[in-house]
C-alpha cells in the first residue's frame, strides 16, 4: 500500500485547519522519528510502507489505576476520584453533582495534552472554544497559559475533579509516552540467560514505564511478542489512546432504564472515542447502583471503563536477539 500520507489527529478529530493537521502530522512524525533508528522494528508508517493485509491487534485494559487497590472500595473510589495524579491508565475522569451530593454525571477523556496543546499553539480561538464547550463558561487565552507564556496542561479550567474536564493531564498520560512504550518493547529482553517474556517483569526489566499499572505491561508484552515473531511493527492510525467501551452489566437503575442510554461518546467516534460521559437524568437522581451499591463515585464506573491502543504488525523477517535487563 502507499505510505501513509500523513497522519491524522486522534479520533480523526475535526479540530484543525488543514494547515493544523498537516502541522499534527509533523508533530506526531518528529515523535515517531525519535525512535525508528534506534527500534528497528518499530515503524513509521509515513515513511515506511504497512502492507495491505497487516494485522491489527486491540491491546486494551481497565481504566481504574491497577496500582491503587488498597483499602476497602469506598476508600479507594473516593481516593482516586480526588486525585487526577492517580489516574494513570491513559484515562482521567471527573464528577458532577448535584446539590444533594448526588452524582449526575461522570466525564471520562482520553484526549492528550499533546493535541490540545498543538491545537492552542495553531488555532487558540479553536482551543478556547472547545474549552467553553466543555466547561460552560468563557475561557480566554491568558487562562490556558502558564507563566512562561506556554499553553498550561494543568490550567484552572483541566485539573478539576468535581465538574467538567478537557483532556489528560497526569504526568504519564501523553501519546508520546505510549509512541515511546510501544518502540521500546520492541526489545527483547534477557535476564541471567533466561528470557524475559512475562509481562510485569518485562516493564521492570526493560524500563518500560509502571509493572504494576494496568497499560504499561499489557503494551509492552503485546508489542514484545509481536517483535520476538520477527514482524515490524507500528500504532494503527490514526494513533492515539480510546475509550473502548462501558461495561453496563451489573449497573442497575431505579426505573429498569437501560444504563447504555445514559452513556454517550462525545468526542471521536464508536471505534476511535476520546470522550465519554454516563450522564443522570433528574427523575434518576440517586437511583443508579453499581453490582448492588449505589453510584457514589466515578471510579466505580471507571472500574467498568475500557482503554485501548491498537498495534498493528507485519512479518519483515527479522531475527531479533535479546538484550539485557536495563535495571
Amino acid at each position: 500500500m502507499p505510505l501513509l500520507d500523513q497522519f491524522a489527529p486522534p479520533g480523526d478529530l475535526e479540530d484543525l485547519s488543514p494547515v493544523g493537521r498537516r502541522a499534527w502530522s509533523e508533530a506526531l512524525q518528529a515523535v515517531f522519528g525519535r525512535f525508528t533508528g534506534d527500534f528497528l522494528q518499530f515503524i513509521d508508517p509515513t515513511a515506511t510502507d504497512v502492507p495491505d493485509d497487516a494485522d491489527v491487534a486491540l491491546v486494551s485494559w481497565g481504566a481504574f489505576p491497577a496500582t491503587q487497590r488498597s483499602g476497602t472500595p469506598e476508600q479507594r473510589w473516593q481516593r482516586v476520584d480526588a486525585n487526577r495524579d492517580l489516574q494513570d491508565e491513559y484515562c482521567e475522569w471527573s464528577v458532577e453533582r448535584d446539590d444533594a451530593g448526588e452524582v449526575r454525571a461522570v466525564t471520562f477523556t482520553t484526549e492528550t495534552p499533546d493535541y490540545h496543546a498543538h491545537l492552542f499553539g495553531v488555532d487558540a480561538d479553536a482551543a478556547l472554544g472547545l474549552y467553553e464547550q466543555f466547561v460552560g463558561r468563557r475561557v480566554t487565552a491568558r487562562d490556558l497559559r502558564s507563566a512562561a507564556g506556554e499553553y498550561d496542561k494543568n490550567n484552572a479550567f483541566n485539573t478539576r475533579v468535581d465538574g467538567p474536564i478537557v483532556h489528560l493531564r497526569q504526568a504519564s498520560n501523553t501519546l508520546a509516552a505510549a509512541v515511546q512504550l510501544a518502540a521500546e518493547a520492541t526489545i527483547l529482553r534477557e535476564r541471567d540467560g533466561q528470557p524475559v517474556t512475562d509481562a510485569q517483569s518485562l516493564v521492570a526489566c526493560g524500563g518500560l514505564g509502571e509493572p504494576l499499572r494496568n497499560s504499561d505491561p499489557q503494551i509492552a508484552a503485546a508489542v514484545n511478542n509481536l517483535a520476538a515473531e520477527g514482524r515490524d511493527i507500528t500504532l494503527a492510525a490514526p494513533p492515539g489512546l480510546y475509550i473502548t467501551d462501558l461495561m453496563t452489566n451489573g449497573i442497575q437503575t431505579r426505573d429498569g432504564t437501560d444504563p447504555k442510554t445514559l452513556w454517550s461518546i462525545q468526542r471521536g467516534s464508536s471505534q476511535h472515542a476520546v470522550r465519554g460521559r454516563f450522564e443522570i437524568p433528574d427523575e434518576l437522581a440517586g437511583g443508579v447502583t453499581v453490582s448492588g451499591r449505589p453510584l457514589r463515585f466515578g471510579s466505580q464506573l471507571a472500574e467498568r471503563v475500557g482503554v485501548g491502543l491498537s498495534v498493528v504488525s507485519f512479518p519483515a523477517g527479522r531475527r531479533p536477539t535479546r538484550e539485557p535487563c536495563r535495571s
